[in-house]
């Protein structure tokens, strides 16, 4: 029998993102800073004669669950490349907003076809499983890096950032969900300039402080969409020790760099008990 698989199917963050241009197909060009938490979902992968998914968790209602959902997408493209009937269980626990910018389905999907290539022993190459990720949407080859890294292109041109540390950061969601087209469609301009490289082995306030030069090019029109980005944003910048805040991807979560864990996890006990509604997570990313 094949064996059980259970990963984590990590928070992406985007650090810094710049819109560079616009294919003629309407695909926007990206140059972004992303790395990964140490909270996100759950997946799991069991032997079955049928393919079924379950979600549950507490943003279980986020998730569709039938076959729009990415994990679900994500599986029936994986068996389709492997030649193989779709015959899995997948149990996915939502432990991270959807909608938030920080990779949720992504993350899910790439879970999964990770997940199913352990599962059954099949050896997939990652640009083979990145092949495949990059059909279910942009953001599915980097979650399958799933470390620190500078997407470019769609988010299919990825280079990893080795030496980086594994930075403290508070992640907020203030529990506004914002569409991704409609950000993109209230860019104002789509032709920044990119990033400068990335500095090698930083600390938390060296990266603070470089990344301090950039920002996040959704961030704006996310705003206008949804206001409460600012006033989580207003909220992190208040912290005390606070490194440096920002939005997340397309929004509406944010997060801001701290500079040990400990004065992470103060911060979001802090801003729990100002903001008992909110989404609040101390965590470390890399």
């Amino acid at each position: 029998m094949p064996e059980r698989v259970a990963l984590l199917a990590p928070a992406k963050v985007n650090l810094a993102l710049h819109v560079t241009g616009r294919r003629s197909d309407g695909f926007h060009l990206l140059d972004s800073i992303a790395v990964f938490a140490d909270v996100g979902d759950r997946v799991e992968i069991d032997a079955a004669d049928t393919l079924s998914l379950s979600v549950t968790g507490p943003f279980a209602a986020h998730a569709p669950g039938d076959a729009t959902d990415l994990a679900w997408r994500a599986a029936v493209a994986f068996f389709e490349h492997a030649g193989q009937k779709p015959a899995a269980t997948i149990r996915v626990e939502k432990n991270i907003p959807a909608g938030a910018g920080l990779g949720g389905g992504s993350a899910d999907a790439a879970a999964v076809l990770k997940g199913l290539d352990r599962h059954l022993a099949t050896g997939l190459s990652a640009d083979e499983l990145a092949a495949i990720g990059i059909k279910l949407g942009a953001d599915v080859p980097m979650c399958l890096a799933g470390k620190a890294l500078r997407a470019r292109g769609i988010g299919e041109d990825i280079q990893t950032i080795e030496g980086w540390p594994s930075v403290p950061m508070v992640l907020v969601w203030p529990g506004a969900a914002v569409s991704t087209a409609a950000v993109f469609k209230s860019l104002q301009r789509r032709d920044n300039p990119p990033l400068d490289e990335p500095p090698r082995n930083p600390t938390a306030a060296t990266l603070a402080s470089w990344l301090g030069n950039y920002r996040n090019d959704l961030e704006e029109p996310a705003r206008r969409l949804a206001p409460e980005i600012g006033e989580a944003l207003d909220a992190l910048r208040a912290a005390d020790d606070c490194l440096l805040a920002r939005m997340s991807g397309s929004g509406s979560a944010c997060f801001g760099l701290f500079p040990t864990r400990e004065v992470a996890e103060r911060a979001a006990a802090s801003l729990k008990f100002k903001k008992p509604d909110w989404w609040i997570a101390a965590t470390t990313a890399g």
